[in-house]
């Protein structure tokens, strides 16, 4: 299970400022993470796609490459507030 948060008029879209979620064993890094939160039935989740959401790992940047595993905390920031 890894937590995800969400900031700003990020949260706001998506009416929450987090959730703890069991990923697909399919999810191993960043870029898998937005694609399969993309797929998600809330039309809301096409926030995340794009460079429009700058995406921490552990209070860290990442990269799309970068891995992603149990217990994990991954923050989603806005652009505009990077």
């Amino acid at each position: 299970m890894v937590k995800l948060m969400y900031f700003a008029q990020l949260a706001e879209t998506l009416d929450m400022t987090s959730e703890q979620v069991t990923l697909p064993t399919a999810v191993g890094n960043v870029s898998q993470l937005v694609d399969w939160l993309g797929r998600r039935e809330d039309a809301c989740w096409k926030a995340l796609a794009g460079d429009k959401v700058a995406v921490m790992v552990n209070r860290q940047p990442s990269t799309p490459e970068a891995v992603i595993k149990d217990g994990d905390e991954i923050a989603f920031i806005p652009e505009r507030l990077k």
